[in-house]
């Protein structure tokens, strides 16, 4: 479906109602919190970004575009860091759900995921699946997938066609925990590419996850007025791109930002103007292959303007993360593009815990020393 249509559709579907559904690092404990297809390198070739999503304001304000003046950060968060287990502890986590699985996959290609839910399905527990059947060229396919889900009585359905791409990778647990991953299921994925996962223990954004995730199975539209950070933009009263400028204006001595795919004009201005405010600015981006002329824009932007960037070819930077004053940490799905922004279905979540923060911080420092300028 055509952006522009996809747009379309929605004014006539919110009118209506009606709806057409179509080491240190590594430690995070996914069992419990506390306070594509594949190119050469493992990473999956992402949706293209060559959206024009309307201007926002570039302006340093970090409470402009949010109500009260609030950047809202979830509490009981952990992050654990990939390449390190293989998906180890994400494969446990599942396994070991007591009462219910209910998962949104832009890629699922890993069998061991897909025996476990259906083993899982096989002993009575409430599983469910969504996942997205629309990719870009040499993008992936879940067919294999959802028949392989069907075969074991795995309920799985395909996203709904309003979004441009159901591009989340969201898991949530036993009605309890949510992890919110940057990575795709993939066999490949855990072991070669720079993935987040992040375990949020959060109540009210498990509840908000578990609405989504409803209205995605059934067909139906929701919005949520929480502290995730969720695309589409109708999907909540503050848009993404709002949130994250201003946790990006928040910046007053660090930003750390580690994304595959940065294409957003107001994104990129927000980040030029934390490093003209004398902000101490990092930008790592994939290497190699991704480089659209919308990326080459930005990148140009940012090089022009003196921002410390590089590229890193291995681990493959599959990352979507942003850390701000080595104390807040965002991790998503959401690539920093127009598309993901805007069209997709996309799930992040922020939390203030600085030790989470300091991890994500010191695998940047990391990457961004074995990377190379542009």
């Amino acid at each position: 479906m055509q952006k522009g249509l996809v747009r379309l559709w929605w004014v006539a579907f919110l009118a209506t109602g009606a709806f057409a559904a179509g080491a240190a690092c590594n430690t995070a404990d996914l069992k419990g919190a506390s306070s594509s297809g594949s190119n050469a390198s493992g990473g999956v070739v992402e949706p293209g970004e060559e959206v024009d999503a309307g201007d926002a304001d570039s302006g340093r304000d970090p409470v402009a575009d949010l109500d009260g003046g609030v950047i809202p950060a979830s509490q009981n968060v952990t992050i654990q860091v990939q390449p390190s287990d293989s998906g180890a502890q994400i494969l446990a986590a599942i396994r070991g759900a007591k009462t219910s699985v209910h998962m949104t996959m832009y890629l699922l290609t890993n069998d061991q995921i897909i025996d476990a839910l259906g083993d899982l399905m096989a002993q009575g527990k409430d599983v469910k699946v969504v996942l997205n059947q629309t990719f870009p060229p040499n993008g992936g396919s879940n067919t294999t997938s959802f028949n392989k889900l069907k075969a074991r009585g795995v309920p799985v359905v395909w996203a709904p066609a309003a979004y441009t791409f159901t591009h989340a990778k969201a898991v949530i647990i036993d009605g309890a925990r949510l992890l919110v991953m940057t990575m795709n299921l993939t066999e490949t994925s855990a072991r070669e590419n720079r993935e987040y996962i992040a375990t949020d223990a959060d109540p009210a954004d498990v509840a908000d996850a578990e609405k989504l995730f409803a209205a995605d199975y059934e067909g139906k539209a929701a919005s949520v007025s929480g502290k995730l950070v969720v695309s589409p933009k109708m999907a909540t009263p503050v848009e993404p791109r709002a949130r994250l400028k201003a946790l990006i204006d928040s910046a007053k001595t660090s930003l750390d930002v580690e994304v595959q795919s940065l294409s957003d004009d107001a994104l990129t201005d927000a980040i030029i103007l934390a490093h003209k405010d004398k902000v101490q600015v990092r930008v790592v981006l994939a290497g190699g292959n991704f480089d659209t002329p919308a990326q080459k824009e930005s990148i140009a932007k940012l090089t022009a303007a003196g921002v410390p960037l590089r590229e890193v070819m291995s681990p493959y930077i599959h990352a979507k993360v942003i850390v701000v004053d080595g104390s807040k940490v965002f991790v998503g799905s959401h690539n920093f593009t127009p598309t993901a922004l805007f069209d997709n279905r996309e799930i992040g979540v922020v939390t203030d815990s600085a030790v989470e923060a300091a991890k994500v911080r010191e695998v940047i420092a990391k990457d961004y020393a074995a990377g190379v300028a542009p």
